[in-house]
């Protein structure tokens, strides 16, 4: 039988900041890893369980607009009220919120700047899901320019800032493996059978080879869009965690 592993056995970090407070909303920078919502093996230690432990008076209301992988830091805006969360995830719907994303990817990628329009589908992998090209899936499209290519001993890699124009699971970590070039770290898409092992087992020196990085190299750095509740225009930034200045 093979020993699957409980919340208790994954390492999580802790140290969100509040960059951002109003009437209506919070802007949590959140590090990695560490999931945004409670869900699967995951029920206290995700960023709205730490929210609500911190935030007390705030607890029945709070909710996160938009969604962020754990292995991926970054901008996660958290509603206070019901209301707030129906108006800003409008925006979001819209496709009036501006996402940017800083990423190491594997490879040289070129041309230096274009668009990914691949179709997505969904398809099971023994216990997880992962994006496939699927022409009869979900329209997603992201735009990404690169900032430059470097190497380490053998390794060729690419920095690149990508916006996403839609809001697909998965879009970025997706549309760069299916062009060849896989974000750095990323345990599904560089290998699924590996993020299997590491499901199973828990992470070991070895996979480092394969992923070159021991967590996603994927930052939601900046979110740009008017607020729906007082009519602001908000442009909020995030640096990039120190795991990026290998690179």
């Amino acid at each position: 039988m093979l020993f699957m592993r409980t919340e208790a056995d994954y390492v999580v970090a802790e140290n969100y900041r509040i960059i951002y407070e109003d009437a209506w909303m919070l802007v949590v920078d959140k590090p990695a890893p560490l999931p945004v919502h409670p869900g699967g093996r995951f029920v206290h230690r995700t960023l709205l369980s730490l929210l609500k432990r911190d935030r007390a008076e705030l607890t029945e209301q709070l909710s996160c607009v938009n969604r962020i992988d754990s292995e991926t830091s970054g901008l996660v805006i958290v509603a206070k009220s019901s209301h707030a969360a129906g108006e800003i995830g409008i925006e979001f719907q819209e496709r009036r919120v501006q996402k940017e994303y800083s990423a190491v990817l594997t490879g040289h990628l070129k041309p230096s700047e274009g668009v990914l329009d691949q179709a997505l589908g969904t398809q099971a992998y023994r216990q997880f899901r992962l994006r496939v090209h699927d022409p009869q899936g979900e329209s997603a499209r992201t735009r990404y320019r690169v900032l430059g290519y470097g190497q380490a001993g053998d390794f060729k890699y690419t920095r690149v800032t990508a916006w996403p124009e839609t809001g697909r699971m998965h879009q970025l970590r997706a549309h760069f493996a299916l062009v060849g070039h896989p974000i750095a770290g990323d345990k599904i898409y560089i290998d699924p059978a590996l993020f299997s092992r590491y499901l199973e087992g828990g992470w070991h020196e070895d996979m480092l080879t394969v992923l070159k990085a021991p967590r996603l190299l994927l930052h939601a750095g900046r979110l740009s869009f008017r607020h729906p509740l007082t009519g602001q225009a908000m442009d909020l930034t995030s640096e990039l965690p120190g795991e990026f200045g290998a690179w």
